[in-house]
Order: C-alpha cells, then sequence, then structure tokens
C-alpha cells in the first residue's frame, strides 16, 4: 500500500510556514468492535468480530491547518478474506482566507459543490464576492480507489473535475449552478468464454474504457416571511443527453404549529454513459408526496405523510403517520401496489441521566410484508438496546445490540462497542518549546 503523497506535501509546507507559533493540535479517536454471528448456506453459524480504529486529526496554524481522516480495520474473529486494511478518507491542507476572498484545500479531500460529490486528490478552491454573497467553487484531481489507499497513476483515465457558483443577491433566496465530470478506470482482468459455438473455453483479456460522467445541475431556494418556501433542482446528463433529475418541492406555514408539505421527483438511474449497465433499458420512476406536520409543542411534534411512486406501466402508494419529540419516536409506515405490501410499526426513544453523563437507547421494530398479492406474507421483527456513557466531556463509551428474526434468519445477534476520546492540545514543535 502507498501513503498518499499528499501527507508528504501537506506536512512539509506546514512545517515552513509555522515559524515560531504555538499550533492547535485537535483530535477524535474512536476504538470500534463489531461482532456478529453469521450462518452460511448449510445451516451452520460462525462468530465474527471486526475491528476498527478512527483517527481524525487537525493541526493549526493561523491560516494553514493540516487535516485528515483515516481508519484501519482488521479481524479478531472469523475469515473475512482478509487481514485488515487501512483507508485514507481525508489528508489535505488547507490555507484559508488569502486575501480575504479564497480557501484552498490541496490533498486527498471530499467535495460537496452540487452535482459535483465524491473524493479527489487534488485541489478545491472557494472565493467569495460580494459581501460573501456570491461563492465559486472549483475543483480538479484524480478520483479516489474504491479501497482508498494510494494516488492513482494513470490520471489521464482517472480524473474528477468541475465548479458550483451559488449566490445569495436576492432576498431570501439562495441560487446554485454546478457542473462536474468524472472519469474512472475498471481494472482489467482475465477471465474464460468461449471461442465459438463449439464452446472450446479461451482465455480472455477484458480491458473496458473509462467509464464517464457528466452532469450539470441548476437548483434554487425560495423562503418569504415564515409563511412558504420552495425548492427546485434540475440535473442533466449530457453524456446520454436526458435528464437525470428534477425535482420540486414546497412548504406552506398555515398557522405557527401547521404545515402543508409537496414534493415532486423525477429520478433516472445515475449510470456511468459508457458502462455495461448503460447497455440495458433503465426507466426512470416519477413521485409525488403531500403531507401535514403539526406542532404541539417546540419538542412535541405530529406527522403524515402519502406519495404516489410511478414505474414505466406499474405504480405503487406509501403512506406514514408518526409523532415525535425530543427523547423518541412512534411511527407506521405502509406500502402497497408494485413495490410490494408492506405493514409496519417503529418505536425508538433515549433520556439522559446525571447531567446528560449516562443516556439509554432502546428500539422496537415489526413489519409484515410481501412482495406480490401472490406472495406469502412474511413477518420481521428487531430489537434495539443500547447506551451512551460520558463520564467527561473528553470520553465516551457506547454500547448498542441488535436483535433480529424475520424469513432469513431465525435469529441474527449483533453487538457493537465503542470508545470515543477528544482532545485539543496547543503544541510548539516547530521551535523547540515543547507543550505550552
Amino acid at each position: 500500500m502507498k501513503t498518499p503523497r499528499s501527507l508528504s506535501l501537506a506536512l512539509l509546507v506546514l512545517v515552513c510556514v509555522t515559524g515560531a507559533h504555538a499550533q492547535l493540535v485537535t483530535g477524535r479517536l474512536a476504538t470500534s468492535f463489531y461482532g456478529w454471528e453469521q450462518f452460511d448456506t448449510t445451516g451452520v453459524s460462525h462468530q465474527r468480530i471486526r475491528a476498527f480504529q478512527n483517527i481524525q486529526l487537525s493541526m493549526t496554524q493561523g491560516d494553514l491547518s493540516v487535516n485528515t481522516f483515516i481508519q484501519g480495520a482488521t479481524n479478531l474473529a472469523g475469515d473475512f478474506g482478509d487481514v485488515g486494511r487501512v483507508r485514507f478518507y481525508n489528508l489535505y491542507l488547507t490555507w484559508a482566507n488569502i486575501g480575504k476572498v479564497l480557501d484552498l484545500n490541496v490533498g486527498r479531500q471530499a467535495v460537496y459543490a452540487g452535482a459535483g460529490v465524491g473524493s479527489i486528490d487534488g485541489i478545491l478552491a472557494r472565493a467569495r464576492f460580494l459581501e460573501q454573497k456570491v461563492t465559486v467553487t472549483g475543483f480538479a484531481g484524480a478520483t479516489v480507489s474504491p479501497e482508498f489507499t494510494g494516488v492513482r497513476e494513470n490520471m489521464h483515465d482517472n480524473y474528477h473535475f468541475g465548479g458550483q457558483v451559488v449566490t445569495t443577491l436576492v432576498p431570501g433566496a439562495r441560487i446554485g449552478l454546478s457542473y462536474m465530470n468524472r472519469h474512472e478506470e475498471r481494472e482489467p482482468y482475465w477471465t474464460i468464454r468461449a471461442r465459438d459455438t463449439s464452446f472450446a473455453p479461451v482465455s480472455y483479456y477484458i480491458a473496458n474504457d473509462s467509464p464517464a460522467q457528466e452532469l450539470g445541475s441548476a437548483e434554487a431556494r425560495y423562503e418569504y416571511a415564515n409563511r412558504f418556501s420552495v425548492y427546485g433542482r434540475y440535473d442533466h446528463d449530457f453524456a446520454s443527453d436526458r435528464t437525470a433529475r428534477a425535482q420540486g418541492g414546497a412548504r406552506v406555514y398555515v398557522t405557527e404549529a401547521l404545515s402543508l408539505t409537496a414534493d415532486y421527483i423525477h429520478r433516472a438511474p445515475r449510470l456511468s454513459y459508457n458502462s455495461i449497465f448503460s447497455a440495458f433499458v433503465a426507466n426512470a420512476v416519477n413521485e409525488i408526496e403531500g403531507g401535514v406536520e403539526y406542532g404541539f409543542t417546540p419538542l412535541l411534534r405530529a406527522f403524515a405523510r402519502v406519495a404516489k411512486v410511478s414505474y414505466t406501466d406499474e405504480q405503487s402508494t406509501r403512506w406514514s403517520v408518526g409523532v415525535n419529540n425530543g427523547y423518541g419516536s412512534l411511527a407506521y409506515a405502509g406500502s402497497d401496489g408494485y413495490a410490494g405490501e408492506l405493514q409496519s410499526v417503529s418505536l425508538q426513544g433515549s433520556y439522559p441521566f446525571f447531567g446528560r453523563t449516562v443516556i439509554p437507547t432502546a428500539g422496537l421494530s415489526y413489519a409484515s410484508y410481501r412482495l406480490s398479492k401472490e406472495s406469502s406474507r412474511d413477518n420481521a421483527l428487531s430489537v434495539l438496546l443500547g447506551a451512551i456513557v460520558r463520564p467527561t466531556q473528553a470520553f465516551s463509551f457506547d454500547v448498542q445490540g441488535q436483535w433480529l428474526t424475520n424469513k432469513i434468519s431465525q435469529r441474527d445477534m449483533r453487538l457493537q462497542v465503542k470508545l470515543m476520546y477528544w482532545f485539543a492540545q496547543r503544541l510548539s514543535i516547530f521551535n523547540g518549546e515543547g507543550t505550552q
């Protein structure tokens, strides 16, 4: 495994510019264990335990900072086909407020810019103009492998670039335009294929073109004096020359406590232009939903929603009703039609004790469903119990257990334990003064 080159670059730049001032180091360490009993096709069960270590660190010096998020995983019991792996999710240098206008990120980072979403090994710049009422974002770099390890070498087949412009110049409105172009190489492989009608097996080397996505997006949101708000978005797939998504929504505040909602969305499967899946017919789905919400108190609110989903030649209906507050929720949901029949009830809650140092959590869910009117009805029941213990502001202990029974598993037991530690420390590691 290769360590991302952005780590060396980020640390080198930070060392060169820190001078004799102290650095603020903040971080979060999370150690977790996840165990369950797995049944194979012969009905034999095996115990599985997986361990994870998350490390999130930031070192800040004035307007400069190095940020990273790393995860390691290994097996403590059971055979997963690997001995463990390390993923570098984030590893980048930030230079903020350049000329009081520009923020610059260099390295491995997550991108959220309208149509442009994903991870890159590259550069992202964000500039603010007109009293921060216009924000312009641009990014470019190599796509990150699914393993989140080293930097890709053949960038001509693995790149992702784009940008976004957002303005709030219109009072009460937020308007954005964005664009992205993404290519990601698929690994070639050897396989066995039939030579001809004799079906003689022959080894073939399969090398696919770099799958491509090219999207443009426009979105707008407007809110008027706490009376109503509207939202719209349109995504166009330039590679396939079709609508990828069209969405609209509205919320009307009838009174301070009562509001009505309406939403519409048209979604086409998001497929790479020259991937094998683009050779098959993929139809869009249209969905319209209406709802009502009522607040009895600032914490206690009730809701009800119903939606109609339209496929090519079929339709489905779903509905939900429930109530929630700051300590829990109770909800009933159902559906029928082409997507199958479902009736479910869920209850979950938590309540803090001893100044929020102990927070027990519990959940119960029951569902009755069938895939079609001709199918038999099946049931599923799950129970969730856990607690969060936080004796200090810097440390917490989280344990959660789940029991599930359904048609597939007569019993499914899972347990997760997590230890978390937060810290913040001022250091002077580059001028020899030690910890302050």
